[in-house]
């Protein structure tokens, strides 16, 4: 997957969503980010409008909640919820994205994809 290019499928929420995030923090720490995201399980937003939380269903399964506002992003729903081993695929080939786009960012996407199994 090229960076940018939505997968044209239920994931596009999730896609346009990851790549706000990392392309911010790939700018500061990309790591701090995913400590909150997988470590912590914490929530985040930014702009222009996008969210996404880890959360739990009534059995403790966790799972992931994105959202983005539909005047940003053209996409509907604009909630919707992903399966944490769908966001870690879709974190995956994020990071791969970026660092073709920007190969100076090569070992610390290798260093995160072994640190968090990816």
């Amino acid at each position: 997957m090229k960076w940018g290019e939505l997968p044209g499928d239920d994931r596009d929420l999730l896609f346009w969503v990851l790549w706000f995030a990392i392309e911010y923090y790939s700018d500061y720490d990309l790591n701090k980010f995913f400590e909150r995201f997988f470590t912590l399980h914490g929530g985040l937003m930014g702009d222009p409008g996008w969210e996404f939380e880890c959360l739990k269903d009534e059995s403790g399964r966790e799972f992931y909640e994105f959202s983005a506002d539909h005047n940003f992003s053209g996409i509907e729903p604009e909630c919707r919820s992903y399966d944490v081993s769908v966001v870690r695929e879709a974190v995956k080939s994020s990071l791969l994205a970026l660092a073709y786009k920007d190969p100076m960012k090569v070992g610390e996407v290798a260093d995160l994809l072994a640190k968090y199994e990816l």
